[in-house]
């Protein structure tokens, strides 16, 4: 069911879900908590919050009918920030975002800015600004929407911090023979490099290790950006028969950041302390 047949309270669109994505909302609510009070001194009025896959603001839980605040909307009532900036490709979305924000929020309606369209063609009309520090969340579905030329675009001469669902588990494992096979591009495109077509070509029944390797490469490239990328620092969401959907990686250029990230992930969504990782646990760098 798409997200402009499900109707939320108000009438408006809402993004069907599963149970975990409050999960990611979670971690991202906690982090935007620890940065925004941390770094409000320093950085009075120029921190600012980037949302590449905004959707509609409220999700559906599919199968309880629960529904609650998406990222934008998380964003907009609960932290403070200089400036939003919101992309959204459907345009049903898109309206339902909007109106809600305009009844929501309507006294920062001047701090926020934007944009429908695929935001791989419109980062540019952001005009982001180089002199604040922001936190950019890009939550998209599967990989093919987001390409890693726009994570550099994004990131040129930024102190921008990175929260990237990194789908191994519903785009990478679950999509990986036509990746392997005869169309390779949207990998390669959302990686950023094709060093693992080589490594597919020297071990093509390593399942398994091809995709920490793939893991491992991308990680390499945002590094090549400025960034730190620790390992132990993503997070793994996964459904309730316990099947990986898909990681959160956190990237910073500041050391700061990664200590804010690792401080709010000691405790999970239920409760629960965090557990140390074991050795092969994921993408190494």
């Amino acid at each position: 069911m798409s997200e402009r047949e499900i109707s939320a309270a108000d009438g408006l669109p809402v993004r069907s879900s599963g149970a975990w994505a409050e999960e990611k909302l979670y971690y991202l609510r906690r982090y935007l908590d620890i940065f925004s009070n941390g770094m409000k001194n320093k950085w009075a009025g120029r921190l600012y919050y980037v949302d590449l896959f905004a959707g509609p603001g409220r999700c559906r839980v599919r199968g309880t009918g629960e529904e609650y605040d998406g990222s934008p909307l998380i964003a907009l009532t609960q932290f403070e920030f200089g400036k939003y900036y919101f992309f959204e490709s459907d345009p049903a979305s898109f309206h339902a975002l909007e109106t809600r924000v305009k009844s929501r929020v309507s006294e920062k309606l001047d701090k926020i800015s934007m944009f429908l369209g695929d935001c791989n063609n419109t980062i540019e009309k952001a005009n982001l600004p180089r002199e604040g520090l922001g936190v950019a969340f890009i939550d998209p579905t599967g990989i093919a929407p987001i390409s890693f030329e726009t994570v550099t675009r994004l990131a040129d001469q930024r102190q921008l911090d990175l929260i990237i669902n990194f789908s191994e588990g519903m785009g990478i494992r679950m999509n990986l023979h036509q990746y392997t096979g005869t169309d390779t591009n949207a990998l390669t495109r959302f990686i950023g490099s094709q060093r693992w077509k080589a490594r597919r070509r020297k071990s093509p029944t390593s399942f398994n290790q091809l995709c920490t390797e793939i893991a491992d490469e991308y990680l390499a490239n945002l590094g090549d950006l400025g960034y730190i990328v620790v390992n132990s620092d993503w997070i793994a969401v996964k459904t309730d028969q316990n099947a990986l959907l898909y990681y959160l990686v956190f990237a910073s250029k500041n050391p700061k950041g990664n200590d804010f990230w690792r401080e709010i992930k000691k405790i999970g969504p239920h409760g629960q302390r965090e557990l140390p990782l074991p050795d092969n646990h994921g993408p190494r760098r």
